[in-house]
């Protein structure tokens, strides 16, 4: 029996191109070396303009995550961790200069103590742990269809000058952008979930294209191990592309590259 089953040797080589990728980058973070640049896409400048835009109407900021939008497991939780680093980044900018921030919880009850968590920390951080008043984290219970009456209510109540949509989201997307647009506010939102980013698209202001999110998180988290995950997922696409070009380009002179990629 051969080492490889047919069919499997450039899987095994993509694989292994993929975990020196990764191990590079990780090394460079490790030694502490300088890691590349992430561009500051017009979305996150727009979380910035859209506080102290607030701040001057004297409404405040709100935040959602989405009705469901607080997975702790599978492939959604990336998503998660990149809408915590929005959420920490956007109640930073609050605490610093002073619009209120109102906070929109997910279902997911076993999420709250996290949240809580990010936004206490984000206040210590900024030297102003007196503003965090647990009153202003709105949660609207397991059953989903409560979400948007709630956050309907809460701006119709409260005014804001600015909604963060932003997490691994599929429904009640429209209906409170919608809503925050009536109601005068910028709009920032977007989903990794291509089945959703066409609402986004139409309702939001500013948007996050797709892994754009991802890509935001890491950016202003400053966490170098995102961003490091982040170059190496980089490096897979450009590799990907870069076969794909070649194979159009060699099936177009003869040669059956189809052929060698299931070798």
């Amino acid at each position: 029996m051969g080492l490889f089953y047919s069919g499997r040797v450039v899987e095994f080589l993509w694989l292994v191109l993929m975990f020196i990728s990764v191990y590079y980058y990780l090394r460079k973070v490790e030694k502490d070396e300088p890691l590349p640049r992430i561009r500051t896409l017009p979305a996150t400048k727009a979380i910035e303009e859209g506080v102290g835009r607030s701040l001057e109407m004297g409404k405040p900021v709100h935040f959602s995550m989405g009705s469901d939008g607080a997975y702790l497991t599978g492939s959604a939780m990336s998503t998660t961790i990149a809408s915590l680093a929005l959420l920490r980044y956007t109640t930073r900018l609050c605490a610093r200069y002073g619009p209120r921030f109102i906070m929109h919880l997910p279902s997911q009850g076993y999420a709250i103590p996290l949240i809580e968590g990010v936004i206490r920390e984000a206040y210590l951080e900024e030297g102003k742990p007196e503003l965090f008043h647990r009153g202003d984290m709105h949660y609207y219970g397991w059953f989903t269809a409560a979400f948007s009456p709630g956050v309907y209510e809460s701006f119709a109540r409260d005014g804001v000058g600015l909604f963060i949509h932003a997490g691994s989201i599929i429904t009640y997307s429209f209906p409170v952008l919608e809503a925050a647009k009536i109601h005068g506010a910028i709009s920032v939102g977007g989903t990794p979930r291509w089945t959703a980013t066409y609402i986004f698209a139409i309702a939001c202001d500013y948007l996050f294209i797709g892994e754009e999110l991802l890509a935001a998180g890491a950016q202003v988290s400053g966490n170098k191990l995102l961003i490091s995950g982040l170059a190496s997922e980089e490096i897979w696409k450009f590799l990907a592309i870069g076969l794909l070009i070649l194979g159009l380009l060699l099936k177009a002179v003869g040669i059956p590259f189809d052929k060698i990629l299931v070798m």
